[in-house]
């Protein structure tokens, strides 16, 4: 009978306070940042190698399989760091109880109506010295937020965004971060890591923005990863250098 009544009772709610929600934001917005740099660079030297592999005429020549290889890594590296960038969490935790860093663990933040008011009346504060801008610092973060919102079902909401999503999620668990004895065929092609980049890049600079108060242009980092890409491997393959760089 105790063992029955037992059963019958809810589970405690977890539950955290505005402030601990708000820090929260704090801690993931930089570690998001950091993730999705990582990730442009790792996409733009990827697009730019295989862009100019190819349009060369010869591409069979002695040692051509190593470039392959790196390919592959890079690959590996890319989809690594998207599973964490959307990482869901364990089913058996709570979401207040985790520790991850994750683009859907910021959102159920980002989409509590303590956090936005919390966000956009700190923002009124960016420039402490100059409070002519603080309603304009309040609609600067509460557009970024609005931006984020939309960018978020792009991924969640799209039926090719969540098999994308199962394809890596697939992926890591066998073949990444484990070895294990599953037949699968789970193997995420280019596309499907370019477009969840392109989503987490954006969806993560508005986050910086309505967090941080940090207007960085993450596009224009991409810009300057392929640009940097780009003499790399001109150089590395086709033994053109740069005359910047000269």
């Amino acid at each position: 009978m105790a063992l029955n009544q037992k059963r019958k009772q809810k589970k405690k709610r977890v539950t955290i306070s505005n402030s601990e929600a708000v820090a929260r934001l704090d801690a993931m917005s930089p570690i998001l940042f950091k993730n999705v740099q990582a990730a442009l660079q790792i996409e733009a030297t990827l697009e730019v190698g295989n862009s100019i592999v190819g349009e060369m005429s010869g591409r069979n020549f002695d040692g051509a399989r190593t470039y392959n290889r790196i390919k592959q890594s890079l690959a590996y590296d890319l989809a690594m760091h998207l599973a964490r960038l959307y990482d869901v969490g364990h089913s058996q935790r709570h979401p207040n109880k985790l520790d991850v860093v994750s683009i859907p663990l910021a959102y159920r933040l980002l989409r509590q109506k303590r956090c936005v008011t919390a966000l956009t009346r700190r923002a009124r504060n960016w420039l402490p010295h100059d409070i002519s801008f603080a309603n304009q610092f309040e609609q600067d973060c509460s557009r970024a937020i609005e931006r984020a919102y939309a960018v978020y079902p792009q991924v969640f909401g799209a039926s090719n965004g969540r098999k994308s999503l199962q394809i890596l999620k697939e992926f890591r668990d066998v073949f990444m971060a484990h070895s294990l004895m599953k037949n699968s065929n789970a193997n995420p092609v280019y596309n499907q890591l370019f477009q969840l980049t392109d989503h987490a890049r954006d969806f993560v600079q508005d986050v910086r923005l309505a967090v941080e108060g940090v207007g960085d242009d993450l596009r224009e980092h991409e810009r300057i990863f392929t640009n940097d890409a780009r003499r790399f491997w001109s150089m590395a393959l086709l033994g053109k250098i740069d005359v910047n760089d000269v």
